[in-house]
Order: structure tokens, then C-alpha cells, then sequence
């Protein structure tokens, strides 16, 4: 009977596996992040565009005190402030992808190159037991053509002998 086949780094295989899911978590979440300050980013901008199409109808139909007019400053600033706060957030956690993309796209790499060994392997496994099942088979078709052949001459020389008699 031929032995099993065993990978030798099978633990070291499941090792990467699981560094690997933890890997592509990792940057699942991270792109999760960078999709909710991207979705910051939008809602910013439409409270931007309401807040000055607001002030634009203001604007044309009455006159402005300078309470109102420093306020507007005031919160244009703020706006502004908030948006370059949220472009340096999303521009972060877009490094941060990335470097998490990377890692990663490692761990991938560092779990196929094991896993293409075991399959190399497991097929030169399998070529040492088919080689040692046809070995096997040859070796007990040669001993049944022996057998064979020795039964015909016994039955062969039995026969001379009965007619010699």
C-alpha cells in the first residue's frame, strides 16, 4: 500500500493562510474608512453648496449688516478649514490602503509560492505511486506468465510421460 501524502509545511501553510485573511481585513477596513470620509467629503461639499445658495438668496433680497457679513466670513472660514481637514484625511487613509494593499498582496504571494510547492509535491507524489502500483503490476503479471509457463511444461512433461509408458 503506498503512504499518504503528507505536506511537511502544512502548518506553516495554514499560518500564511490565516496572516493572509488577517492581511485583506485589514484592508477591508481600511478602505471602509477611507469610503466613509469620502462620503464626509460629499455631504461637506452639498452642505457647502446649500449654505451659499442660501446666502446668494439672502444676498439679493436684502442688505447686509456687518454681524452678517462676519458671520458669513466666519463660516465660509470654517467650511474651508473642514474641507482641508477631510482632503487630509482621505488623503491618509489613501496611503494607508495602499501600504495595506501591499501587505496584503505579500501575504498572498508568501501563501501561493507554498501553496505551488505542495501541488508540485503532491503530483511528484503521485508519480512515485502510480510508478509503484505499475511496478507492482508488472511484477505480478511476470509471476503469473512464470507460473504459466512452468504449469505448461509440468503438463507438457507429464504428458511425455504417460507416453512413454
Amino acid at each position: 500500500m503506498a503512504k499518504r501524502f503528507q505536506f511537511r509545511l502544512e502548518q506553516v501553510l495554514s499560518l500564511r493562510k490565516q496572516v493572509e485573511e488577517v492581511r485583506v481585513r485589514e484592508l477591508a477596513q481600511a478602505k471602509g474608512k477611507l469610503l466613509e470620509i469620502q462620503k464626509m467629503i460629499q455631504e461637506h461639499q452639498s452642505e457647502e453648496s446649500d449654505f451659499l445658495g442660501m446666502y446668494g438668496e439672502f444676498e439679493k433680497g436684502q442688505a447686509f449688516t456687518t454681524d452678517q457679513v462676519m458671520a458669513y466670513c466666519e463660516f465660509k472660514e470654517w467650511l474651508l478649514r473642514r474641507e482641508k481637514e477631510f482632503r487630509r484625511r482621505e488623503k491618509e487613509w489613501g496611503q494607508e490602503v495602499e501600504r495595506r494593499r501591499q501587505t496584503a498582496v505579500k501575504a498572498s504571494r508568501a501563501r501561493q509560492l507554498l501553496e505551488n510547492l505542495k501541488e508540485r509535491q503532491k503530483r511528484t507524489h503521485a508519480q512515485e505511486v502510480l510508478g509503484e502500483e505499475q511496478k507492482f503490476l508488472d511484477e505480478i503479471t511476470s509471476i503469473a506468465y512464470v507460473r504459466r509457463d512452468r504449469a505448461k511444461l509440468a503438463a507438457n512433461a507429464g504428458l511425455v510421460e504417460k507416453l512413454g509408458r
